[in-house]
């Protein structure tokens, strides 16, 4: 597996249809919940924001690629201001959404995604990073690994941010 950054100059219709099915695999995180499809995220203005237009300044990913060269895992940060996203702490910190493939997940590529990515965030001159994490979620344990702290609480789950 090897991570590389999601090129600058990616015409935002390709870089929507490779981190699409990673956004619905952050919707999608609890097993015991209905499946949601891409027309919930046609249909809402909030989850859309995380990806529609990608390209706009400030927008960074990182992508995780199998030995096939295909996409195993995605981590990406944007403004989000209007609507605010689910971790949302100021106009000028980026939110982080981090999705990987189950059959990839427990095995680094998570923490190689978030930590490439954070390096890229601040190296762009961002002094922090956040994120919002369900209640339940298992990965809330790497996000605090990784040096995330509870700033406070989105609907049915916990805000974090991570100081770069």
């Amino acid at each position: 597996m090897h991570i590389t950054p999601l090129p600058a100059d990616r015409m935002p219709a390709e870089a929507r249809e490779l981190l699409l099915p990673f956004l619905l695999q952050c919707i999608n995180w609890s097993p015991g919940a209905p499946e949601l499809d891409a027309s919930v995220i046609e249909a809402d203005d909030q989850l859309s924001a995380y990806i529609d237009g990608w390209g706009r300044d400030g927008d960074i990913a990182v992508i995780a690629w199998d030995e096939e060269n295909q996409p195993v895992g995605a981590a990406w940060c944007r403004l989000l201001s209007d609507p605010p996203g689910y971790g949302w702490v100021a106009d000028d910190i980026p939110e982080v959404s981090i999705a990987v493939k189950p059959d990839f997940q427990a095995k680094g590529a998570g923490r190689q995604l978030l930590h490439t990515l954070c390096r890229l965030a601040a190296v762009s001159g961002y002094s922090a990073v956040s994120l919002s994490v369900s209640d339940g979620n298992m990965s809330k344990h790497l996000y605090t690994q990784l040096g995330f702290s509870n700033i406070g609480r989105s609907g049915d789950g916990d805000v974090m941010l991570k100081q770069l």
